[in-house]
Order: C-alpha cells, then sequence, then structure tokens
C-alpha cells in the first residue's frame, strides 16, 4: 500500500452532474491514525435503524443494511473528524475553479459526520440525502478484503464510483445513489452531511 505524503488531490467534475473527486485523502499517518480509531469503534456500531437510514416510502423499512454510529454526537473528539477537516476547506476550495459551488460549500456547516460498516451481503439501496453536500471518504485494509460496494448514481446511467481506499466524493445530497452487496468484509465510509435538514 502507497499513501502520500501530503497534498490530496480534488477534480470538479460537471458531468453527468456537479460533484468532486477526492484522492489521497489522508497522509499515511493520519490514515494509520484513522484506521486505530475504525478498529477501535467497530464493535460499537449500530444498526441502521439506529443510524438514521432513509425509509421506504411504503413500508417504513431501512433502505440500508449496515451498521453505523454519528460520530458528531458519539465522539465529538474524533480523530477521523479531527483529520478530515484538516482537509476539507482550503485545501479543496483552492483546487475547485468553478466559483458558484465553492461559495455554497463554503458557506455550509460541516457538522453531521457518520461511519458507517458493510460486511457481507450488506447494501444501501436508492436513496436521497437530506444534507445539502454528501461527502463519503472509503477506508479499507490491504490487501482489499471485499469486492463490490461501489458508489452508483441510478439515474445518471449507473454512473459508478469504484470503493478504493482513501479516497471520497463530494456531492448534492438530493441526487440518488445507492451501494450494492459487498461480497467480503470492512468496506469503512466516513460520512459529512452539510447543510442538514434532520438527521439523514
Amino acid at each position: 500500500m502507497k499513501l502520500r505524503p501530503g497534498n490530496m488531490k480534488a477534480t470538479f467534475k460537471m458531468e453527468p452532474f456537479p460533484h468532486v473527486l477526492l484522492e489521497d485523502f489522508y497522509t499515511k499517518g493520519e490514515w494509520e491514525t484513522a484506521m486505530r480509531e475504525v478498529r477501535k469503534l467497530d464493535p460499537h456500531l449500530l444498526p441502521p435503524e439506529m443510524t438514521g437510514s432513509a425509509r421506504h416510502a411504503q413500508t417504513g423499512q431501512p433502505m440500508k443494511f449496515n451498521n453505523g454510529l454519528y460520530l458528531s454526537e458519539a465522539m465529538p473528539n474524533s480523530e477521523i473528524i479531527s483529520l478530515a477537516k484538516k482537509h476539507i476547506g482550503s485545501e479543496i476550495l483552492d483546487q475547485v475553479d468553478t466559483l458558484w459551488w465553492k461559495e455554497l460549500w463554503r458557506r455550509n456547516n460541516k457538522q453531521g459526520w457518520l461511519i458507517s460498516r458493510y460486511s457481507n451481503g450488506q447494501y444501501y439501496n436508492a436513496h436521497t440525502d437530506l444534507s445539502q453536500f454528501t461527502l463519503l471518504l472509503w477506508l479499507h485494509h490491504h490487501p482489499k478484503p471485499f469486492t463490490g460496494g461501489d458508489l452508483v448514481f441510478p439515474d445518471y446511467d449507473n454512473y459508478t464510483i469504484p470503493c478504493k481506499d482513501n479516497t471520497g466524493i463530494i456531492f448534492f445530497g438530493p441526487t440518488r445513489h445507492e451501494v450494492p452487496p459487498i461480497q467480503g468484509n470492512g468496506r469503512y465510509t466516513i460520512t459529512l452531511f452539510t447543510g442538514l435538514h434532520g438527521k439523514v
């Protein structure tokens, strides 16, 4: 596994919808710190009905089948959060030239942090978030202990972002997205919901 000495890369894309791709999010030392915290938190992750899952319009059942924990509530001094906050301000804004997007990102609160774990057969059906922006960051051990679990946008010809360690994406929360079932274990996601309108 190779991790960068520094300098996260943020790439803005307008097609097929406005989003920012993040590469090399954490430095090597930050990644190791974040993964230590992931291992510490893993036994305490909660079932989907306790982490604000999107729900089916007819049945009211959770749309996701994974385990998670709202770090911003359960662990406000989380190193995962503090390290991530170092990179989601000027380090992103300095690399994005699209002024309207930069202004929206700058004005949003950065308050709703969630850690999720997907294990064998777990998934999140197509849904939208109650946030203005959603930031997803993927972490996993090496060698990669699972297959599948990519991020799919079904309304855009199944536009797919591969789930790769230490990479991520920022997109508008109302953009419908899903995670197909994974095979294996250990797919971790750090999610930031900004501009929240209720819990996601």
